[in-house]
């Protein structure tokens, strides 16, 4: 899939609904839910991994825009326990992203639309040959399915073709309680298929029991 799919019927009303929902938590709140997020998957999935691999972990994470939940303390786990977290930046011709290596909030920039990437003069490109542990997933909504209502631009979709089927990366939805829908979300055949989705209540696993 090397062009954007599109939505199905109902995503756009659906983006605007939890878009308002995440919106209306204030600056403090979304921070401390934010720190809490960050331990659920620090304690629940990456040192768990870490210890089953028996190995240092590399980690793609990114930088949140506007209310997103916000994997900075994930961030700040890996510098200080040697793990390796990388985050994705949108290639200049916007076919797809690569993922690039980051060790602080100075190695951030705002690209696209206000979004914070890893700014390429200060950041280096993974190697082809290294493959993430685990990407923790951005959306504006997941289901306790395996089901998430991404942006539209189909790029988290378009990585995990590009890095191809494998027992590992775990793909994790990372987002707020609030964002969790008890429905089924539209599903469409392109969509990514998460591994688990974190929240700052927890984690839940799907097909396949996390690490």
């Amino acid at each position: 899939m090397n062009a954007k799919e599109p939505d199905g019927a109902g995503k756009p009303a659906l983006r605007k609904a939890m878009a308002a929902r995440r919106d209306a938590l204030a600056q403090d709140e979304r921070e401390a839910r934010s720190r809490r997020l960050c331990d659920v998957v620090v304690a629940q999935a990456l040192q768990p991994l870490s210890l089953r691999l028996g190995r240092t972990l590399t980690v793609v994470l990114y930088g949140a825009f506007r209310s997103e939940a916000d994997p900075a303390g994930v961030l700040e786990w890996c510098a200080a326990a040697g793990h390796r977290a990388v985050a994705p930046r949108i290639r200049e011709d916007g076919s797809g992203m690569e993922l690039r290596i980051v060790a602080s909030k100075a190695d951030w920039r705002p690209e696209r639309y206000g979004v914070p990437s890893p700014d390429p003069l200060r950041t280096a490109p993974l190697a082809a040959d290294v493959r993430p542990d685990a990407v923790l997933v951005p959306g504006m909504s997941f289901d306790r399915q395996g089901g998430r209502l991404g942006y539209g631009g189909g790029y988290y979709d378009r990585l995990a073709e590009a890095l191809g089927p494998g027992g590992l990366p775990y793909w994790i939805g990372f987002a707020y309680a609030l964002q969790l829908s008890d429905e089924a979300l539209p599903k469409e055949a392109h969509d990514l298929a998460l591994h688990g989705v974190a929240t700052e209540e927890g984690l839940i696993w799907f097909a396949e029991e996390g690490p």
